[in-house]
């Protein structure tokens, strides 16, 4: 159809439908009521609240839609299980994972198409570690493998122990150093190893804390741990904070140094840290704090709740806690809490940066949340908000306008 042509049947329609409510007596009753309703000047002031009422319900809206975090992302994993510990590359496509099954855990990777597969060590894993680009594995009675990020496969390393291999409980390093917990019965030590070799271990002294987990950070290795005393006997058995530094290597035992010691749920993340004035934040159900290069311990904020906790490149905190997700920057006062959109799920976990972006995962593991933090103070997204708001405007002020020419043309008004 020619454009004159839809153009000029387009208006003979508007014409015949503004020509009908003319003439139908009913519809010309109404709508002469409702503007001599609204041109009484007994009516006009409660028009007028009328009309600044629902422009006020308009822009409570228009707020409160502002207020949703931009850049918030959910999709499916495919997985069923829990995800207990999670390391990424460095473009955040691929990623290997320790994820609980059953009573065990597996190992599984995930390809840059987003398909996560099992990952077969003929092993019995228990932890996980590594850099973006090499990715580590233990499990018991000693078990190490080594892979590449990107691999489908992991290679086994026959570490060379002073005695019977233990069990791994906690590692990070690469394929030529690192650190690690291991467990004989009921004693956890602490070793390094270089290349094959492993040193000799080092066990706490005070026989009630326990060792949980250690990280890599610059002069040495944190471990995060409990009393098994229990603090607070109505947390359980985990229920206080212990933070050690691990110093050494070379081949020899490692020492070890208390730097934190208080009541409180536990720690539960350690986050190696470069070009900032903390080498690691050290994130606890009750509080969240600083590790310095000479060991001092800062606490930065308190937290209620926090059960996972990431940063991003610009130095940004995310964590997870009772009250919802919130953020916020090493210095600040107060956090901030997120709403995120309509669907995201509560129940989040596991929290690591990706790829420049936060990633976390609902606790049955199918479901992913991936948050881009630059969205948030994008200018792009001001203007688009800007750009909506005037077009709304635009809208109802060319509704109103060419509506009330109409009816004048019609000889409606």
């Amino acid at each position: 159809m020619h454009p004159a042509t839809y153009g000029g049947l387009t208006l003979g329609l508007a014409d015949r439908l503004f020509n009908f409510l003319g003439h139908s007596r009913v519809v010309a009753n109404i709508i002469e009521r409702l503007f001599t309703f609204v041109d009484s000047p007994r009516e006009r002031p409660w028009v007028a609240m009328g009309a600044l009422g629902i422009f006020i319900l308009f822009g409570a809206a228009w707020v409160n839609q502002a207020q949703v975090l931009p850049g918030v992302s959910v999709s499916e994993t495919g997985l069923s299980d829990p995800i207990v510990d999670i390391v990424w590359d460095e473009d955040g496509d691929q990623a290997l994972a320790l994820v609980q099954d059953g009573p065990d855990m597996k190992l599984m990777v995930r390809a840059n198409d987003g398909v996560w597969s099992a990952l077969d060590c003929d092993c019995n894993p228990t932890a996980i570690g590594g850099t973006e680009s090499q990715w580590v594995a233990g499990g018991e009675g000693g078990w190490f493998g080594v892979m590449w990020a990107g691999s489908t496969s992991i290679t086994p390393r026959s570490l060379i122990w002073a005695e019977s291999p233990p069990d791994i409980i906690s590692l990070d390093g690469d394929m030529l150093q690192g650190w690690l917990i291991a467990e004989n019965g009921p004693t956890r030590t602490v070793h390094t190893w270089s290349g094959l070799n492993v040193s000799n271990g080092t066990a706490y002294p005070i026989p009630s804390i326990v060792m949980d987990d250690i990280e890599t950070v610059s002069g040495g290795a944190l471990i995060i741990g409990h009393d098994s005393t229990g603090s607070n006997p109505a947390l359980g058995e985990k229920s206080s904070e212990v933070l050690i530094d691990a110093a050494g290597g070379s081949g020899g035992s490692p020492q070890l140094f208390l730097l934190h010691r208080g009541a409180g749920s536990p720690f539960h993340t350690i986050i190696s840290m470069d070009d900032s004035s903390f080498i690691a934040i050290v994130g606890g159900g009750d509080a969240i704090y600083g590790v310095t290069m000479e060991r001092n311990v800062h606490r930065i904020a308190g937290s209620i709740g926090v059960s996972t906790i990431a940063i991003d490149d610009a130095g940004m905190l995310w964590f997870k806690g009772e009250n919802g997700l919130s953020n916020m920057e090493i210095g600040d006062l107060e956090t901030s809490a997120i709403t995120c959109p309509e669907g995201t799920p509560l129940d989040l976990t596991v929290a690591a940066n990706s790829g420049g972006n936060i990633v976390m995962f609902s606790e049955d593991g199918s479901t992913r949340v991936t948050i881009d933090p630059s969205a948030q103070h994008s200018l792009l997204r001001s203007l688009s908000l800007l750009g909506d708001l005037l077009l709304v405007l635009t809208f109802v002020g060319f509704v109103g306008f060419g509506g009330h020419a109409l009816l004048r043309k019609h000889d409606v008004l």
